[in-house]
């Protein structure tokens, strides 16, 4: 018999990713309505001016024009003595810049909060000592934790990977805390998929690789030059590229794409990516901690290049240290690296092993489970 938990998922569109990950919870927290009722929200809709300069419009100036910025503030930022001295006033300006949000959630007075973003973790010791009673849990959205989601007041940490737990319980949350479910992507990614239908739909030949360019949510990076440089691959292939809101890019991308030697396919922002993942033979990508995990959950491997200093390269060391992507030092390294992987099928069966050992499919299954055994929802 269960006891139906009223669950509240918290993400920021700081990132597309923590977004995506909350709606995959949501996604099969809504498939089981007799034992939760789910709802979400973006905590930057409770952001004063200050905090959504900060965190939408001053993060995607950096992931454009300055990683080097973005670089230094995250690894200062990751040092043990940085962190103990700023983390109590971190969290009393984190908590002021979002107001009303902690009346909110005392308000709405879920049994568990589930966070996909680190300013709830930040936030929690204070919404705790003024009142809210419910469990907190936090979803690590990429393969390293930074110190930013490091909290006393969370009760439930989940884990894209062993490494990730580790590292959580080396940098001071209480074994026992943190649990391995792998990084929750909806369930498109991983089920099977008529690859024939998906191919006529997007006019793909057969007969070629299929090569997939994600920029991410924001399209960032230099796909223009990567498609270029593809015209020096060996192989027989074709390319989908996805431009994400970049509208400008997607008009370069238009008129680079009518003088290669291959077929190319553009996208805006899509929906369908586990449609276009589940008919390509590789991925070159950033190294975003959701991108790599719909990869990873489509069993797609990847080329590795232009990832962000920090978050992004624990994501790169991850993938690459378990054989599932290479990574590429420059664009020009990309073609040669492509015909390696798909020219001989055992090279490319070894990344789909390394894949397979990694991956965590049913990981937003795993991670609501949890959440309803540790809440008392089954007796």
């Amino acid at each position: 018999m269960t006891e139906k938990k009223r669950i509240l998922l918290v993400f920021s569109t700081a990132g597309m990713g923590h977004k995506k990950a909350a709606l995959a919870l949501e996604g099969v927290m809504k498939g089981m309505p007799e034992r939760c009722e789910v709802k979400t929200v973006d905590i930057m809709e409770y952001a004063n001016r200050f905090y959504r300069f900060l965190y939408l419009d001053l993060y995607v100036f950096m992931m454009k024009k300055a990683t080097w910025l973005w670089a230094i503030m995250f690894y200062v930022s990751d040092l043990r003595l940085f962190d103990v001295l700023t983390r109590r006033l971190r969290a009393k300006m984190d908590h002021s810049g979002v107001p009303g949000f902690g009346e909110f959630l005392l308000k709405e007075s879920p049994d568990v909060v589930i966070a996909t973003h680190f300013l709830v973790p930040s936030i929690a010791g204070i919404l705790k000592r003024t009142g809210l009673k419910s469990k907190l849990a936090a979803v690590v959205t990429d393969y390293g934790p930074h110190s930013y989601w490091l909290s006393a007041g969370i009760d439930m940490y989940f884990a894209g990977s062993d490494r990730v737990r580790t590292e959580l319980e080396r940098k001071g949350i209480r074994p026992g805390k943190t649990f391995v479910t792998g990084i929750p992507t909806t369930e498109e990614f991983h089920r099977k998929h008529d690859e024939d239908v998906i191919r006529k739909r997007y006019g793909l030949e057969e007969t070629r690789k299929t090569i997939f360019i994600m920029s991410g949510g924001f399209g960032v990076g230099p796909v223009g030059k990567m498609l270029e440089e593809m015209m020096s691959c060996a192989s027989r292939i074709q390319i989908i590229a996805v431009s994400g809101h970049n509208k400008e890019l997607y008009g370069q991308l238009e008129r680079i794409s009518a003088s290669l030697n291959y077929p190319v396919k553009l996208f805006g922002f899509t929906d369908k990516v586990a449609e276009l993942m589940a008919v390509s033979d590789l991925m070159i990508t950033k190294a975003g901690g959701i991108s790599v995990t719909e990869a990873m959950d489509s069993a797609l491997p990847m080329i590795l290049y232009g990832s962000i200093p920090g978050q992004e390269t624990w994501n790169e060391r991850f993938l690459q240290e378990n054989g599932a992507a290479r990574i590429a030092a420059s664009i020009k390294q990309i073609p040669r690296i492509a015909d390696e992987m798909l020219h001989d099928p055992a090279v490319y069966e070894t990344f789909k092993r390394g894949l397979g050992k990694i991956c965590k499919p049913h990981a937003a299954e795993d991670i609501t489970n949890a959440v309803m055994k540790d809440a008392g929802g089954e007796k």
